[in-house]
Formats: C-alpha cells, structure tokens, sequence
C-alpha cells in the first residue's frame, strides 16, 4: 500500500479525482449559474422621437402632438440584437389626408430585419393640426456701430429683393412686426457688402419667431460707404450777347443737378450751384449748338460728379412782339398808409420785348412784371421808376425806362383833407420807353395788388441776354 501511494502516477489520478470532486461541490451551490443560454433577447428601448410623414408644410403645420416620443419592447436573435443601434428603431406619424383640426392618430413603426416588435406604449398620439398662412413683407437692413470720421452709411442695397414671403400659423401671423438683419459697419471706410445675410422674423416686442419660415431666407447686402455728399440744382449762367437779329431759343444741360462730396459743414452752405456759365458771343448763327463744359469744383470740397456736362443751346431768329396792359404792382406797402396809382391812369403799360419766336408768341401780362417799391415813402406824390422783370431769354426792345407816379396818404386824415405838399415834387416827364403809353378806356388793376412771389431783376436793371439762368 505504502507503494501504490508513494507512486508519482498514483498521486496524479488522485489529485484529479479531487479536483472534479472540487469542482461539483461549487457549482451546485451556485444558483446564478446557467448551463444552457436562451437562443433570442427581449429589449425595452425608451423615449423613440416619432417622425412625421405626410404633411404638408404649405397648408398646415403641427401645432401640438402628445406624447412627442414612445417606449418600445422588441425581441431579436442575441446575436443580431447586439449590432443594431436604438436610431435604426423607427416611429412614425403619418398625417396624410388630416386637415385642420385635432385628431388621434395610429402610429406606425420601422423596425431592422430580423426584429420583432413586443409592445409599444403608446400606440397612438394626439395630434392638432393648423393651418397655416403666408404674407410679404418688406426687409429692414439695421447697422451696428459707426463709420470712420468723416464717411457716412447709405442706404441698404438688398438683392435680389427687398421682399420676401413669411410663412407662420394663421394664429402667429398677426405677430409678425419685421423681417431684418443687422449688419456691422463699424470703422469702415469702404461700401461693406455681405453675400449671405440671414434673415430673422420679429415680434412687436423686438423677439425672435423661431418658426417662422422665411423665403428666401438669405440675402446679398451692401451697404454704401461715402464721404458726406449732397445733390444740389444746377444754375446755368448766360453771360455775352448774342449778334443783332439773334435769340436764345433754348439752352438744356445734360443734367439738372450735381452731386457735391466734401465735410458736411461745406456742404450745409451750399444750396445750388452755379459755376456753370455759357456766352452767347461764341454763337455767330443760328443752330443747334452742343457744348461740353468742364464744372469748377468749390472750394473745400473734394469730388463733385458729373465732374463735365453737355448743354444744348439753339439759336434762332429774334421776334419782336407788343404785350398789352401789362400792370403796374406796388412792392413793400405800408399798412398804415394808402398808397394810389395817379399815373398812368391806367396803371398799365404796354411793352415790347424781342426773343424767341416760341418764347414770345407765349407770353401774356401776367409773365411781365412791373413794380413800383414804395418802401418807406413819407406821406405825398412821388415819381417812382418801375422794375422790370422779364421770363429767360426776353428783354425789351430799347431799354426803355418806365415810370409811375404814386399818391402816399395818411390813412388817419380825413375826407377831402388834403395831404401835406411834397416839399420837392417830382418833376413830370411824361410817359418813358416806346411800348409806354397809356391806353384810354383800359380797366385799372386794383390799387391793391401786390408784387408775385418769385425770382426777377431787382431795383431799376431791365434784363438782356445776359440775364441768369
């Protein structure tokens, strides 16, 4: 015995044996052990986003839909249920055919090949459909920050339009107060222009509609960048004389109006301009003249565009016309005092002027004006000389001078009192000028009209052919 034991291959067996016996002994003490493994698994997936599908986005949106999400149970062979990922599980809410209104609706589901759905909680969602409406509006393009000094910020240029389509539910629209962007122009000194400019729909208190569809929903931007600038009249001056039997039919430059770009404070000053001349002894015959003139930038300032423009001028024949009853009016009465046209009784004259035949043939009385100032006149007769003011490209034939004589009264004198003399009475040269005298049974104009609003020559001038523009 004591052989067998200290035999090497007899304490192998036996150390085996002892370890199967080991072995059993543990694993049937232990309950968690299993020996045969299930061949399919069951999993429970939560909170699947449901997809919509059918809806039509130009007519209704989704107002409310409850729950927004599911829990499924789905069973697969555990070899496949290990490779499939949770977004390969679909849920889907199909609304075709739904109109406006709330509805329950059966959900659907998309599941991988080889999986099997178990349960799904729940099978069906309340759904509020709306429709929806659609409205233009115009873009408002805002500016952050400032220009360099001295430049300045034009108005927005938006393309391809500045008008697009807000698309919102029906209940939402009324919200809608502008479609804008803000675009930053801080420190620029050059036009800043930004390709893609998205655009956000607000609410009257200044918030963002985050729902709102916008079409299109980018735009191109450019914002002008300038040194001040201003536009002002063109004033054309005519300056020389035409040669005997000769009159300016027309002058027409090429444009009305400059555009001035210079420091603001300069240009606050400038009203028009008029560094522009023409002189007629350049014409020797009629025609039709084109003339380019070269503008004299003022003073100060930087650019001025056109920098040259061309003028139109056509000569033609002169015309020599007579316009009758030309009245007299009296400028810078005083109220306190009554003032009387006693010569020419009429209180008209009749005058001749020359032009151009269309420039003549046009005139009546009420082109021509005649005026006596009477500006600060004591009380009695006086002798006054009329100025004349005559429309473009007329003037009088001869120059003649024209005279009125005017009876200044106290008004706090009484009837049939006469005024106090004139200490030096004018002395009376008679009627003055060819076209001058007076017209028998002519209507007098009332003693109370008054001088015209509007440009003329000033004081006793009488206008010519260099007459402003």
């Amino acid at each position: 015995m004591d052989k067998w034991l200290m035999n090497n291959t007899s304490s192998k067996i036996i150390a085996l044996v002892l370890g199967v016996l080991l072995f059993a002994v543990v694993h049937k003490q232990d309950p968690n052990v299993n020996t045969h493994q299930p061949l399919y698994e069951t999993k429970e997936i939560q909170a699947v986003q449901i997809v919509t599908q059918g809806l039509d986005e130009k007519q209704y949106v989704i107002n409310r839909l409850e729950p927004s999400t599911v829990r499924i149970q789905v069973e697969a062979l555990r070899s496949r249920m290990s490779s499939i990922l949770t977004e390969n599980y679909k849920v889907i809410l199909d609304v075709s055919g739904y109109e406006a209104g709330t509805h329950t609706i059966p959900l659907k589901y998309e599941l991988p090949d080889g999986v099997k759905l178990v349960s799904m909680q729940p099978s069906a969602v309340t759904v509020e459909l709306e429709e929806v409406q659609t409205k233009q509006f115009d873009v408002t393009i805002k500016t952050k920050g400032t220009p360099q000094d001295g430049y300045t910020a034009g108005t927005p240029i938006i393309t391809p339009s500045n008008r697009v389509h807000v698309t919102l539910p029906t209940s939402e629209m009324d919200n809608v107060q502008s479609v804008s962007a803000m675009i930053d122009i801080d420190q620029a000194n050059e036009s800043v222009i930004q390709k893609q400019v998205k655009l956000t729909a607000y609410d009257k208190a200044g918030n963002m509609i985050k729902n709102a569809v916008i079409e299109p929903s980018v735009m191109q931007v450019e914002i002008p960048i300038s040194k001040p600038f201003k536009s002002v009249p063109l004033q054309l001056n005519v300056r020389g004389n035409l040669p005997a039997g000769l009159a300016v039919g027309s002058v027409e430059p090429s444009v009305n109006e400059v555009t001035l770009y210079g420091p603001q404070e300069d240009l606050d000053q400038i009203e028009f301009y008029d560094g522009l001349q023409i002189d007629l002894s350049t014409f020797k015959a009629a025609g039709t003249y084109n003339v380019n003139l070269k503008l004299t930038l003022p003073s100060n300032l930087e650019k001025m565009e056109p920098s040259a423009i061309n003028v139109k001028v056509v000569i033609v024949a002169e015309k020599e016309r007579v316009i009758s009853n030309v009245p007299i009016t009296l400028a810078g009465r005083n109220d306190k005092l009554k003032t009387t046209i006693t010569e020419p009784a009429s209180r008209s004259y009749d005058v001749k002027v020359v032009g151009a035949p269309d420039l003549v043939d046009a005139l009546s009385a009420s082109d021509i004006q005649l005026i006596a100032n009477v500006n600060d006149l004591p009380p009695g007769n006086h002798r006054v000389t009329l100025q004349v003011n005559l429309p473009r490209f007329v003037r009088l034939v001869n120059n003649p001078t024209f005279y009125a004589v005017i009876l200044i009264e106290d008004k706090d004198v009484p009837a049939g009192t006469d005024p106090e003399p004139d200490p030096n009475p004018p002395v009376d040269q008679g009627t003055a000028g060819e076209g001058g005298s007076e017209s028998e049974g002519q209507n007098p104009p009332s003693e109370e009209q008054e001088v015209p609003s509007g440009d003329g020559n000033h004081g006793t001038e009488t206008p010519d052919n260099g007459s402003n523009a």
